[in-house]
C-alpha cells in the first residue's frame, strides 16, 4: 500500500469572496501529528524485520526521526535506500530519498545511492492548510500537494497537481479517534471514486504515527492514524471489497511487537484469494 496525501477550488472561492473568513493563523505547528508533525516520538522504533529479514532501520536526533535505511531481501539483507529529513525547530523543511541500483538476478547493489525524489515543505501560513512540492527524478515529474486539516490537526484532504499527468484529490474520513476510517481518490476530470479503502483499528499506539512514514519508509495511510489497523477493505473497480487482516502481539506499553498480515485480493478469474501471511516484527530503542 503506497499511496501517505489541493484545495485550489476552495481557496479560489475564498479569495473571490471578500466577506469570507480567512483561516486562523498558525498557533502551534506541533498540532500536525500526521506527517508534518513537530512532536517528538513517544517510543523510538529502531528496526523492522519482514518475515525475519531486516527491512528498515530508523535514526533520531532530539526525539525526531532524521533518517531511515531500507534493505532489500537478498540471501543477506542489503542496504540500498536512505530517507533523510531536514527540520527547523522540529518542523519538517525537506525530505530526500536516495536509492542504489539493484539487480535481483545477481543480488548486485551499487555502492552509490542516487537521488530518487525530494520534498520541499512550504512555510506554514494557516491552521487549516499545508503545502509541499515533491519532485521525482526517476520519472521526471513534479507534484504540488495541498493538505487540508481538521480542527484537531489531522489531514482530511490532499489535492495534487501533477506536472505530467492527471490532477486528483484524496479524501480521508476520520472516526472519533481521528483514525482514517475511509479514504478514496477522485480525478479532477471525473466524478467517480477510485482506490477506495475502509479501515478498522485497535486502541493501541501506532509506532509509525509520529514518524510520518510507514514500515517501507513511505508517506502512506498507515502513518497518519494514531492507532493500528486490524481490518482493511480495498474496493476494486466493480466496487467489490476484499479484506485484509492485521493480527498483533503487543508490548506491555501498548505498542505492537509483531503483526501478522494476511492480504486479500481478487485474481484474474475474479475469485477472491488471500496471500501467504507476512510477519513484521518491531524492535525499539
Amino acid at each position: 500500500m503506497k499511496n501517505f496525501f489541493y484545495l485550489a477550488v476552495l481557496m479560489a472561492a475564498i479569495s473571490c469572496n471578500s466577506n469570507a473568513k480567512e483561516p486562523d493563523p498558525l498557533v502551534q505547528a506541533s498540532k500536525y501529528k500526521s506527517h508534518f508533525g513537530s512532536d517528538t516520538v513517544d517510543v523510538k522504533l529502531r528496526k523492522v524485520t519482514y518475515n525475519g529479514t531486516l527491512l528498515m532501520e530508523y535514526k533520531y536526533a532530539n526525539g525526531y526521526l532524521t533518517e531511515f535505511k531500507k534493505y532489500v531481501a537478498f540471501s543477506q539483507p542489503r542496504y540500498f535506500s536512505t530517507g533523510l529529513f531536514t527540520r527547523n525547530a522540529g518542523v519538517p523543511v525537506k525530505f530526500d530519498l536516495n536509492v542504489a541500483q539493484i539487480i535481483p538476478e545477481t543480488e548486485f547493489v551499487s555502492e552509490k545511492q542516487d537521488p530518487r525524489s525530494t520534498i520541499q515543505y512550504s512555510t506554514v501560513k494557516t491552521d487549516s492548510t499545508w503545502e509541499l512540492t515533491e519532485q521525482n527524478f526517476q520519472k521526471p515529474a513534479t507534484f504540488k500537494k495541498n493538505y487540508l486539516f481538521n480542527k484537531d490537526g489531522f489531514v482530511t484532504k490532499q489535492t495534487v497537481t501533477h506536472s505530467g499527468g492527471e490532477n486528483y484529490v484524496v479524501t480521508y474520513v476520520r472516526n472519533p479517534e481521528n483514525n482514517v476510517s475511509k479514504t478514496w481518490k477522485n480525478k479532477l476530470s471525473e466524478t467517480t471514486q477510485s482506490e477506495k479503502v475502509d479501515f478498522v483499528y485497535d486502541n493501541k499506539s501506532n509506532p509509525f504515527f509520529k514518524l510520518g512514514v510507514d514500515w517501507q519508509g513511505e508517506f502512506s495511510n498507515y502513518a497518519i492514524s494514531p492507532n493500528n489497523p486490524v481490518l482493511e477493505t480495498i474496493y476494486n473497480e466493480q466496487n467489490r471489497g476484499v479484506k485484509s487482516t492485521y493480527t498483533y502481539e503487543y508490548l506491555p506499553n501498548g505498542y505492537p511487537k509483531k503483526v501478522t498480515i494476511v492480504r486479500g485480493f481478487i485474481n484474474v478469474d475474479g475469485i477472491e484469494e488471500q496471500t501467504t501471511p507476512v510477519v513484521l516484527e518491531f524492535e525499539y530503542y
